[in-house]
């Protein structure tokens, strides 16, 4: 038995990972394997024999495909199924059934099959029933074809075509179990599941080490269990037995899709596209199994308009094709066009009577767009069409946690486990549901707060009030102005690994928190083992998060990816980072800012290590634009725009009254400008840094490096060039001894009012004003760091310490409790906090924090005494 199946168990893996594929945009290696090169020039084969073995493993050579069963062999395992060599009579009637299926022509294959009863044709015959609705028809198939490969069977490619079978088989399940009892059900997939890995098993290990057949069908039952990543493994494997399989390389641009990994996506479909055109005679253009990819491609890329442009090619060429007109209709879904869902709905079902395929391909869009309500009802229907069938149940079940309808979600996944106990998503998601039942909650008027019993119900209970606070920001008319109908829930999450498991399947999150739109999940905010995010600002990472919530709510769940996450960072109301200050002048400056249409799949699908960075950065700087340029109400009224229906260009023209280039444009021009007051730019009329030092160096007499007098002219020249005062402020800084001068002292005051964004002189100055006992002069720049701060509590807490010994106690506590935001569990700062709320007279805040401190530390008694003695004190 192969590795892969030893780690069956090992559950669910990244499609990504670099065993699974290489660096993107690039595709694996199609070489044949050594083992296959020697088996092809091994001396004992007839010429003939060699022929055939070359068609067998995709490496035919001129004069091969000398007959037209041999060029129609060709075309199949290409994917060409539209080949001419198909009408031919002299090709093998299963040859030409696939091929027909493959175009969607399935009468045509139940013709061409007839009655024989070998392995391929029970199983094709089996395919084509089940794909017209005929479903009992086919499973009765199936019986024979259980009971042909328990006859005799002397090929791996017929053990590969019999666990087809057996694959089909476990989906039409519920026509034969539907009396049987839950355990007995169970008994009965895990005996499916073990035949057909014993089946796979002795096809590749002991009928044909460098057959491919048996390679592809593993490829394919992988995928199907959801144990992607070895999926991805097998089928690259299968491209070293065959260079040239479809099957495969759609099982690649399939798994692309579902990773985000649209560049390889688009790459495979390009190279399905060869393939079908290099059999000599075919039609070449867009393939049929490219095409499939592509849209795929589309839709999860929520571009409906670019999936029915290519669906609707696909289409035209192939009419009965299900899976197109299936997902065409999930096309129409995601583009809210409701008249054409119904009719291709309608199409599909004309079709394929009773099949769950289109119902399934609409729902998983929906839920994926996040519309619940109506990707929950055809999930139902699609799972009531087929009850065997796991992956409707899985995808509802998925879809209901996100929702926050956990009972529904428990019933689903338990359902799906059952039907198929080797599924690693659906039993991961299971575990993960049963463990989220069993969770504690507190509420407030608009939150609900689940947590596990123990000490993380202190910090639940804490965040209420502030949760309130943040429902009045982000809600009301100053922020996004709508409230959604129901109350979120934030999910308090233990430690990294059970966060992880919340948010697996769920695209574009790369943080700490997360938001499906009524629940938020977020780690807890503590250092230790197993806590991988370690101490941050909970409250500001909610504010972003909750703000998605609103956002979706108010848009029916239609808005932008770049536009909601824009959103929620802006109303973070918190400074940008000088990383991002830096990174946004070089986008600006190099000409790589992203456009509207690309900056969305940068989230999701990052092509340089700071693609991702650069979209949240530069999505919250356009945001800024439109409220700067074109008012308040401006994003709301987008917002509005697109829960109407309306994409980018439309949305924009209407309410901005520019396109999608005009407002890239006038982006630009504003962006020059709030450059420049960041200081991040020469000021207008003054020449840019590289010019000053290109005119110094270009002098016959210029010194290796500029000198003193050199820069000392500049400044007086230039006082408030940004870059002419930080190159005097580190040139002053590595000069300076144990303190610095006055001068020096100035100096950097005039680079931090020049370049307001950059920390270098803000933290020499601190630390300079705090060794001369001047408290209230590094007051503003510790406030300006800890704004900036969101995971360490140091400047928060400096700040209480400086403030309270100043006499502003309530200013001080203000940032005590900026600082047990951060790191709730840390004793040493609820002993602050403890402390400069009796220096403020607030009694209230201090017993919060000697109550939680009874808590944190149950086993110090001093804690509960100063406790007791506040509560001694009355008020």
């Amino acid at each position: 038995m192969s590795r892969r199946w030893i780690a069956w168990t090992a559950g669910l893996a990244l499609v990504g990972s670099a065993a699974a594929q290489p660096e993107a945009p690039g595709l694996p290696s199609a070489e044949l394997s050594p083992a296959v090169v020697r088996a092809l020039e091994a001396p004992y084969l007839t010429e003939d024999e060699r022929r055939e073995a070359r068609i067998r493993h995709g490496a035919w050579e001129a004069g091969d495909l000398d007959t037209p069963a041999r060029t129609a062999r060709a075309a199949l395992q290409r994917g060409a199924f539209d080949h001419p060599s198909f009408t031919d009579r002299s090709v093998d009637p299963r040859d030409r059934a696939e091929a027909a299926i493959g175009r969607g022509e399935l009468r045509r294959a139940l013709e061409l099959l007839g009655a024989e009863g070998d392995v391929r044709s029970l199983r094709l015959r089996a395919q084509v029933l089940a794909g017209l609705g005929r479903m009992e028809e086919a499973d009765r198939t199936l019986d024979g074809l259980v009971a042909a490969l328990q006859a005799r069977v002397v090929s791996a490619p017929e053990l590969a075509e019999g666990v087809a079978g057996l694959m089909l088989r476990e989906r039409l399940a519920g026509t034969r179990r539907r009396v049987e009892g839950e355990e007995e059900q169970r008994e009965g997939v895990r005996a499916d599941f073990e035949t057909m890995v014993q089946l796979l098993a002795r096809a590749r290990d002991e009928l044909d080490r460098i057959g491919w057949e048996s390679r592809v069908v593993e490829a394919e039952l992988l995928y199907e269990k959801h144990n992607r990543a070895q999926a991805i493994e097998a089928a690259i494997e299968v491209l070293g037995l065959n260079t040239g399989c479809a099957r495969a390389w759609a099982l690649l641009g399939r798994a692309s899709v579902d990773s985000f990994d649209f560049s390889r996506a688009v790459l495979v479909a390009e190279r399905l596209d060869e393939l079908a055109g290099s059999v000599e005679g075919g039609a070449g253009g867009a393939s049929m199994l490219g095409d499939l990819v592509r849209a795929r491609e589309r839709i999860r890329q929520r571009d409906p308009d670019g999936a029915a442009a290519v669906l609707d090619g696909l289409l035209s060429r192939f009419p009965r094709h299900r899976e197109a007109v299936a997902l065409r209709a999930a096309a129409s879904a995601v583009a809210f066009e409701d008249d054409a869902l119904a009719e291709w709905l309608s199409r599909f079902d004309e079709l394929s009577p009773g099949a769950p395929g289109a119902l399934f391909e609409v729902g998983a869009a929906l839920s994926e767009a996040r519309q619940y309500t109506e990707a929950a009802d055809f999930l139902k229907r699609a799972s009531d069409r087929l009850p065997a069938w796991p992956e409707p149940l899985i995808e509802l079940g998925l879809l209901e946690m996100q929702s926050g309808r956990d009972l529904a979600a428990r019933d689903a996944l338990v359902r799906a486990t059952r039907l198929d106990p080797f599924n690693a998503r659906a039993e991961n998601s299971l575990k993960l549901i049963v463990e989220l039942l069993a969770y504690s909650t507190v509420e407030s008027p608009h939150f609900v707060v689940r947590f596990r019993p123990g000490i993380d119900e202190m910090l639940a209970r804490e965040m209420l009030p502030t949760l309130e606070t943040i429902h009045s920001r982000v809600s009301g008319v100053a922020g996004i102005d709508h409230e959604p109908a129901q109350k979120t829930v934030i999910e308090l999450m233990p430690d990294h690994r059970w966060f992880s498991v919340r948010i697996t399947g769920m695209p574009g999150v790369h943080t700490m928190a997360a938001s499906t739109g009524p629940v938020i999940a977020m780690e807890s905010p503590r250092e230790g083992p197993g806590h991988e995010i370690g101490e941050y600002d909970w409250a500001r990472v909610i504010q972003h998060e909750y703000t998605h919530t609103v956002t979706l709510s108010r848009t029916h769940n239609r808005i932008p990816h770049w536009f909601t996450e824009a959103a929620a960072v802006y109303m973070e109301h918190a400074p940008r980072s000088w990383d991002w200050c830096q990174l946004l002048a070089q986008a600006y400056h190099t000409g790589t800012l992203f456009d509207l249409d690309e900056i969305s799949l940068r989230f999701v699908r990052p092509i340089k290590p700071m693609d991702r960075t650069q979209a949240y950065a530069q999505g919250h700087w356009m945001y800024e634009f439109i409220v700067e340029t074109f008012g308040e109400r401006a994003p709301l009224d987008l917002m509005d725009r697109y829960a109407a229906g309306q994409g980018q260009e439309e949305a924009l023209v209407g309410v901005l009254g520019v396109g999608k280039d005009a407002f890239m444009d006038q982006f630009r021009v504003w962006a020059r400008e709030d450059l420049r007051r960041w200081g991040m730019l020469s000021p207008e009329g003054m020449p840019t840094i590289h010019e000053l030092r290109r005119e110094f160096f270009s002098r016959p007499d210029a010194p290796g490096d500029i000198d003193d007098q050199t820069l000392s002219s500049w400044l007086e020249a230039y006082p408030a060039h940004p870059d002419v005062l930080e190159m005097a402020a580190k040139r002053a800084l590595g000069k300076a001894e144990a303190s610095l001068s006055d001068e020096t002292v100035a100096l950097l005051e005039r680079y931090s009012s020049a370049r307001p964004v950059d920390p270098l002189p803000r933290r020499a100055l601190v630390k300079h004003y705090l060794a001369m006992g001047r408290s209230e002069a590094a007051i503003p720049h510790l406030r300006w760091f800890d704004e900036r701060e969101q995971t360490s509590p140091a400047y928060a807490a400096e700040l209480a310490v400086r403030l309270s010994t100043l006499g502003r106690a309530a200013e001080g506590l203000d940032r005590a409790e900026r600082a047990t935001r951060c790191a709730p569990f840390d004793a040493s700062l609820r002993e602050l906090a403890a402390r400069t709320a009796l220096l403020a007279g607030d009694r209230v805040a201090a017993r919060r924090h000697l109550s939680a401190l009874t808590v944190i530390e149950p086993d110090r008694e001093v804690h509960q005494r100063r406790l007791e003695a506040l509560d001694r004190l009355g008020g």
